[in-house]
C-alpha cells in the first residue's frame, strides 16, 4: 500500500547555509522514490536551532498539516533533525502517535520507536551541552589571553595580523581612528553635562553611521547599568576587557534568550592598553555623572526622571523670598517673582498672613549680579592663594610622572620595526622550503612601513624633554593666585556677556555648585531688589574639579580675545585641584 510522507529539515545556524536543506531534502526524495511512496509536502526551518520548537515555522506547518490530512510517515534524515531537546521530542511522539503518523528516518531506513526517540534526543540534548561547555571553555581561554571572543565593540575593527600560513589571526582587535574620534566626543560630551539624547541627535544630524541601527538612538550611548552594556558602560574603552559579564538564559515559554549579570567574581578581566581609546581622568568624570543622575532618580518619588533634567536657567530651584522663605519663580517672560505673593495665600511663617514681597527682577539681571560678585567673594577669603598652592603641588607631582613623548613613540618605532623584521623572516622560511609567495605578506609589510614612516615624521617633529627642574621652576611662575582669579574671572565674564544657551549649560553644572541659594528681598520704591548670596567653600573646591571643561569651551574664546598665555595655566591649575574638605565657614555676600 501506497504511504504517504511529509518530509522535514532543518539545519542550526547561520554559518551553515541552504546546501544542508538541498542535500537532506534529496536524500528525502530518493528514499521516498525507492519505495513507490507519494510525497506530499516539504518543510523546513533554516538556521534555527534543534533545542527550539514554537519559534520553528517548519515543524509547526508539518504539525498542523497532520492534523488536517490524513498523514501515515514523517521522514527526517536523523532525528536530531526533528529536535535535540527531550520535552519537545515528546510533545512531537504525542502529537503524531495520536494521529497515527509514524516517524522514519533516512538513515536507518525504518520506523523510529519510541524508546530510541527518547534516547536519541536525549543523547542530543546532553551532546549540545558538551559543545555548550566546550565552546565557553575556549572562550574563557581566548579571554584571558586578551583576545575578543564576542562581536566588535564600536570604535574597533578586525586585526589584520597574520599567522605562518597566512591565515588572519581570529580574535585580534585594532581601534578604528575615526570611530575611536567619535567614542572620545561622545565620552567628553556626556561628562560636560549634554543628554545621550541630544548626543545621538547631534551624531544623527552629521550624518554619522551608528553602529547598529540606522540612526543613534539614546539606549546606544546610555546603555543598560545594570547589565554594564552600551557605550557609556564598555571598559575595553580604558583598555580593560571583560568576559562573563552576563550569562544567557532560554526562557521555555517564549524561547527568548534572556541576559542575567554574573557575579563579579566570575567575571574574566584582562588588561589590554592596546586598546585603549579614553583617558582615566575622562572615565572617572562619567562614572561620577552617571552615578549622580542614579541618585536622582532613585531618591525621588513622583516621576524619576524630573530630578535628572538639567535646571533651563543658572539660578534654577535656588531663588528663595526674604520675607516669606518661599521660592521665586518666572512669573513672567524673563522675570522672576515671589510664589507665595503672586498666589496670596496665607504663609505659616507669617502667622496666616499673604508675603508682601512684590519685588520682581529680570532672570538677567539676576544671574550678573550673582556672577560679579562671587569673584570678590573668593579672593576676600583668600581662596585663590589656598587653590594655586595646592594645584602647584599637584602640577609638580604630574609634571614628574609625566610620560617623555619621545620614548613612548621611539617605543612604538622599535615594535612596528620588529615585526617588520618577523614577516620579512616568515618570507624567508617559506622561499627556503619551496613554498609558494603570498600577497598577504606584501599587504601587511606595506602597512607597516606606512605606519613607520608616520611614527619617524612624528619623532622628528617632537619636541626635546624639557629638564625636570626647569618645568618647575616655570609651573611656579604660572601658577599663580592671580592666575586662578583670571580664569573666573574670565569665565562669568563669559557667561555673563557672550555665551549662548548651548555654550552655557556646562558652566551652569559648575557654578551652580557654588552657590547654595539666593536669598532675594524688597526694597523701597524702585530700588532693585535686595540680593544675598549662600554657599559654601567645600563645594566650590569640589566644583574647581570640574574646571576641566572651562579649557576646551574656552579655547575659541581665548583665539578670538587673546587671554593671557596664564590662562590656560589656570585652568589647568583648577582641573588638578583636589576634592576636599574645606576649613573655611559657609560663605555669604550681598549682590
Amino acid at each position: 500500500m501506497t504511504k504517504t510522507v511529509l518530509f522535514y529539515a532543518r539545519y542550526s545556524t547561520d554559518r551553515q547555509n541552504e546546501v544542508s536543506i538541498e542535500t537532506q531534502t534529496e536524500l528525502g526524495k530518493t528514499f521516498v522514490a525507492d519505495r513507490g511512496w507519494k510525497l506530499v509536502e516539504i518543510y523546513s526551518d533554516s538556521a534555527i536551532s534543534g533545542t527550539s520548537f514554537t519559534s520553528r515555522p517548519g515543524i509547526q506547518q508539518l504539525l498542523a498539516h497532520v492534523k488536517r490530512e490524513r498523514i501515515d510517515v514523517v521522514l527526517c534524515v536523523t532525528v536530531d533533525r526533528l529536535s535535540r531537546d527531550v520535552e519537545h521530542s515528546s510533545k512531537i511522539l504525542k502529537d503524531l502517535a495520536y494521529h497515527d503518523t509514524a516517524i522514519w528516518t533516512v538513515q536507518a531506513g525504518q520506523p523510529v520507536s519510541n524508546m530510541e526517540l527518547h534516547l536519541r534526543s536525549t543523547l542530543s540534548h546532553e551532546l549540545v551541552e558538551q559543545i555548550r561547555y566546550r565552546t565557553r571553555e575556549g572562550m574563557k581561554t581566548a579571554a584571558r589571553k586578551g583576545i575578543a571572543t564576542t562581536r566588535l565593540s564600536y570604535g574597533y575593527r578586525l586585526g589584520q595580523q597574520r599567522d605562518a600560513n597566512g591565515d588572519r589571526i581570529k580574535g585580534l582587535r585594532e581601534i578604528e581612528p575615526v570611530q575611536a574620534e567619535i567614542v572620545r566626543w561622545i565620552f567628553e560630551q556626556y561628562a560636560n553635562g549634554v543628554s545621550p539624547a541630544t548626543i545621538a541627535q547631534s551624531l544623527n544630524a552629521r550624518r554619522v553611521p551608528a553602529p547598529e541601527h540606522a540612526y543613534w538612538r539614546d539606549d546606544t550611548i546610555r546603555g543598560d547599568g545594570k547589565r554594564q552594556a552600551g557605550i557609556l558602560h564598555n571598559e575595553l574603552y580604558v583598555g580593560r576587557l571583560i568576559w562573563n559579564k552576563q550569562n544567557f538564559r532560554k526562557n521555555p515559554e517564549t524561547e527568548r534568550r534572556t541576559a542575567r549579570l554574573n557575579d563579579k567574581s566570575e567575571w574574566i578581566v584582562t588588561e589590554v592598553p592596546h586598546m585603549r581609546i579614553i583617558s582615566d581622568d575622562l572615565w572617572a568624570r562619567v562614572k561620577e555623572r552617571q552615578l549622580t543622575t542614579l541618585e536622582n532618580f532613585s531618591r525621588t518619588t513622583t516621576n524619576r526622571l524630573n530630578r535628572t533634567h538639567r535646571p533651563s536657567y543658572l539660578l534654577s530651584g535656588m531663588l528663595e523670598c526674604a520675607e516669606c522663605g518661599g521660592s521665586y519663580a518666572i512669573m513672567a517672560k524673563e522675570r522672576y517673582g515671589c510664589s507665595n505673593h503672586k498666589s496670596k495665600l496665607p504663609v505659616d511663617g507669617l502667622g496666616g498672613a499673604c508675603c508682601s514681597n512684590q519685588k520682581t527682577i529680570l532672570r538677567k539681571n539676576l544671574e550678573d549680579r550673582v556672577l560679579s560678585c562671587l569673584p570678590a567673594a573668593f579672593f576676600a577669603m583668600g581662596l585663590f592663594d589656598d587653590v594655586a598652592g595646592q594645584a602647584r603641588q599637584n602640577l609638580a607631582a604630574s609634571v614628574k610622572n609625566e610620560p617623555d613623548e619621545r620614548k613612548r613613540i621611539s617605543g612604538e618605532l622599535k615594535a612596528v620595526e620588529q615585526e617588520q623584521r618577523q614577516i620579512i623572516q616568515q618570507i624567508s622560511d617559506r622561499a627556503a622550503e619551496g613554498r609558494p609567495h603570498l600577497a598577504a605578506f606584501d599587504d601587511m609589510l606595506d602597512q607597516l612601513e606606512e605606519r613607520r614612516g608616520g611614527l619617524e615624521l612624528r619623532l622628528k617633529q617632537a619636541p626635546e624633554a624639557e629638564d625636570f627642574g626647569e618645568k618647575i621652576r616655570k609651573l611656579k611662575t604660572e601658577v599663580s593666585p592671580q592666575a586662578v582669579e583670571l580664569v573666573i574671572n574670565s569665565a562669568f565674564y563669559y557667561m555673563r556677556e557672550h555665551a549662548d544657551a548651548a555654550t552655557k549649560q556646562p558652566f551652569i553644572n559648575i557654578v551652580r555648585q557654588f552657590i547654595q541659594k539666593v536669598v532675594i528681598g524688597k526694597t523701597p520704591g524702585y530700588q532693585p531688589a535686595s540680593l544675598e548670596v549662600h554657599g559654601r567653600i567645600a563645594s566650590i573646591l569640589a566644583a574647581m574639579e570640574a574646571a576641566t571643561i572651562l579649557e576646551k569651551q574656552f579655547e575659541a574664546l581665548k583665539r578670538k580675545r587673546c587671554f593671557r598665555p596664564t590662562f590656560r595655566i589656570g585652568v589647568r591649575l583648577l582641573m588638578l585641584c583636589p576634592n576636599r574638605a574645606s576649613t573655611y565657614d559657609d560663605y555669604r555676600v550681598y549682590a
